[in-house]
């Protein structure tokens, strides 16, 4: 008897388990982007010369009472084993937004992981431009130090982007999909985590949705979009923009590859 209720038992572990990974090979993920408009105000606004130089500590100053210190933005990214749909979700921050600088505030990115390709929307002047093309290989190097994000324990990994732009990510293998948010992807599991320290600029899951998800990865009507640019083009364009705004700082350049 004592036989048969241990065989009961490894039966129903055995379905708990195989219910968990097939939970986990779909779902949705809320991320908050936050940044610190008090840290890096200082560059764009210094560098632009839209505020003269004797008038630089008393704008700041009022800018700190009158606006909160980060400006936060919601994403949601939709996923399954071999692609991921990274889209925006809640209310939009109004910090700068109006003037046309590609904050990447209203990106969308369809990425086909088997494929290593991706499209995506993305604000040129207050106006669409859909990109398609492979995505950027990052080169993680892993590390031992975890921490929990939104339930899951997540391991901390390094890397370099662009030659010089340090980057922090967190990811769990619990969830296999090896992506994440914005372009960020190449990990051994999903990213739900990311930190730009030098910029300022972080990107963390809330909130992970895995139970017996049913939302279908509906495809965004982008993609039917003839006319399709790649990054190197769309970089080049905006980079020529920020220049005639006078705000080619390279905190409002690191946008542009997100």
């Amino acid at each position: 008897m004592l036989r048969y209720f241990f065989i009961i038992i490894f039966l129903f572990l055995h379905d708990i388990v195989v219910s968990q990974n097939q939970i986990i090979e779909k779902g949705s993920i809320i991320f908050e982007r936050k940044i610190n408009t008090y840290a890096i105000l200082p560059e764009i606004i210094g560098e632009s010369g839209i505020v003269a130089k004797d008038d630089l500590p008393r704008f700041f100053q009022k800018y700190k009472t009158e606006h909160p210190q980060f400006w936060l933005d919601s994403f949601k990214l939709i996923f399954s084993q071999d692609s991921t749909l990274y889209q925006p979700a809640g209310t939009i921050s109004p910090f700068l937004h109006g003037t046309g600088i590609p904050m990447a505030e209203k990106n969308e990115v369809l990425i086909d992981l088997t494929r290593f390709q991706y499209i995506a929307e993305k604000n040129a002047y207050n106006e669409p431009r859909v990109i398609s093309d492979s995505f950027p290989r990052i080169r993680w190097k892993l590390t031992d130090e975890t921490r929990d994000i939104a339930g899951f324990e997540c391991r901390r990994a390094n890397a370099l982007i662009n030659d010089s732009v340090y980057l922090v990510a967190f990811y769990t293998d619990a969830i296999k999909t090896k992506g994440g948010p914005e372009l960020f992807n190449g990990l051994p599991g999903m990213i739900l985590g990311v930190a730009i320290p030098h910029y300022h600029i972080t990107y963390f899951a809330t909130r992970v949705d895995t139970q017996m998800f049913l939302e279908k990865m509906a495809s965004p009507n982008f993609i039917y979009e003839k006319r399709k640019v790649k990054q190197i083009d769309y970089t080049n364009e905006m980079i020529n923009y920020l220049k005639d705004k006078k705000l080619n700082s390279p905190w409002m350049k690191v946008f542009i590859g997100f």
